[in-house]
């Protein structure tokens, strides 16, 4: 019985199709065209081809590009301004509380992005704990040890916590480690996938409190 629930953030927390998700891979792309040294289009292409093989495109950029200022990245990928991209949801705190379980949000992001994201939907303090992509030394999910470590610092395991998270890379890392996930896929470009591969499907993260209430064993 699942006990525990352990939230993504971007694009899981707030929709894909507001203007941060947007903004976010516009910047990764410039940097990695900046950091290249290559015409925009070719650094997209590269990084089309290359981050599939990778958790993030940092750590694509490490292992093969020689990245060794990570915090350059961030500040590119990440600056201040980016929180005017948010719209605010007055109905989000209520809702994750409503839901009645524990969480713990795990993202692939900086810290620095990460506060600044949770204090301005003012839901810093409902979780056990928040972990970035620098807690796990650059390699974050879907890696084995990004999950097993974050759920070790909060006591809590993968038999009983489920995962929710909108990228399938992620789902599926969580996946071969035995657990159980949800991917919030808002686009419905995954529900194949998710019947095919058995793991749970939602549209927002709003349809996730009826999904374990019709889903047997999920049911706290």
């Amino acid at each position: 019985m699942i006990q525990h629930l352990l939230l993504d953030m971007d694009n899981t927390l707030y929709p894909a199709s507001g203007k941060m998700d947007a903004g976010i891979n516009s910047r990764m792309q410039r940097f990695v065209a900046d950091f290249l040294g290559v015409p925009l289009e070719e650094a997209i292409a590269l990084r089309a081809q290359n981050v599939p093989n990778f958790g993030t495109t940092l750590e694509w950029l490490k292992a093969r590009h020689g990245l060794v200022d990570q915090e350059n990245y961030f500040n590119a990928v990440h600056p201040e301004s980016e929180i005017e991209e948010l719209q605010f949801d007055e109905n989000l705190r209520p809702y994750l509380l409503s839901l009645g379980f524990p969480m713990t949000l795990l993202t692939n992001a900086p810290m620095s992005h990460a506060t600044r994201v949770l204090d301005f939907f003012n839901i810093t303090d409902i979780f056990l704990g928040v972990f970035d992509l620098t807690f796990h030394e650059g390699k974050g999910k879907p890696h084995p040890d990004c999950f097993r470590n974050t759920l070790n610092e909060v006591n809590k395991t993968v038999e009983e916590t489920l995962f929710v998270d909108d990228h399938p890379k992620y789902v599926r890392g969580y996946q071969a480690i035995g657990g159980r996930a949800v991917i919030v896929d808002e686009h419905n470009r995954h529900s194949t996938l998710a019947q095919t591969e058995g793991f749970g499907h939602i549209r927002s993260i709003y349809e996730l409190k009826d999904w374990l209430a019709t889903h047997a064993g999920f049911v706290q």
